[in-house]
C-alpha cells in the first residue's frame, strides 16, 4: 500500500487507533462511574464542615497535575472522622493554595458515612467538597464524551486501516 516512512507512519497509526479503541472506552466508564459515585454522595451524604490538614499537588509528565486534600471534621454524633486524599479541581486549588499556603481554614463537605462505605471514607472517595462539585462533575461529563468519541474514532479507524492494510490487489488477465 505504501513503502518507505508512510508505511511505517500508518502501521503505527493502526495500533494508536486500536489503543484508542481500547482505552477510549475504559475512561469513559471510569468517569462515569465517578460521576455516579459523586451523585450519591451529593443525594444521600451528610453534611459538615471540615477542616483542612493538608495539601498535595502531584505534578505527573503524562496526566498533568491533580490536587487533593487532607480534612478532618466532627459528624452530628460528635464522632471525628478524618479523610486523605480528596481530590479537587484546580480553580479549587488555586482558591485554597496562594504562594504554596493553605489560605482557607475549613471548607464544606458532603460525606457517606452509612453501611460499607465507611470503610473507604478515609481513602477519601465518598467525600466531596460542595464548592467544587460542578466542577468536578463537568469534568467527568467531559471525560466521557472524549472516551467515548476516542473510542469510536478509534474503533472505525482501525477497522479500516486493518481492512486496507488486509486487501491484495487482484490479478489481471492478460
Amino acid at each position: 500500500m505504501l513503502g518507505g516512512i508512510g508505511g511505517w507512519i500508518v502501521g503505527k497509526l493502526k495500533y494508536l487507533l486500536l489503543i484508542a479503541a481500547v482505552g477510549g472506552p475504559i475512561v469513559a466508564w471510569s468517569s462515569w462511574e465517578d460521576g455516579q459515585r459523586r451523585r450519591e454522595v451529593e443525594a444521600k451524604g451528610q453534611t459538615a464542615t471540615a477542616t483542612i490538614d493538608g495539601a498535595t499537588r502531584t505534578k505527573r509528565r503524562r496526566s498533568g497535575t491533580s490536587y487533593r486534600v487532607h480534612l478532618s471534621w466532627t459528624d452530628t454524633a460528635g464522632q471525628t472522622h478524618a479523610a486523605k486524599d480528596v481530590p479537587i479541581s484546580r480553580g479549587m486549588a488555586d482558591r485554597i493554595i496562594v504562594d504554596d499556603r493553605i489560605q482557607v481554614d475549613t471548607l464544606p463537605i458532603r460525606y457517606l458515612a452509612e453501611g460499607g462505605a465507611a470503610d473507604r471514607l478515609e481513602a477519601g472517595e465518598n467525600v466531596i467538597v460542595v464548592d467544587d462539585e460542578a466542577s468536578q462533575l463537568q469534568t467527568d461529563d467531559e471525560m466521557i464524551t472524549i472516551g467515548i468519541g476516542a473510542g469510536i474514532v478509534g474503533a472505525l479507524g482501525s477497522a479500516l486501516l486493518f481492512w486496507l492494510g488486509r486487501r491484495r490487489p487482484q490479478a489481471q488477465p492478460a
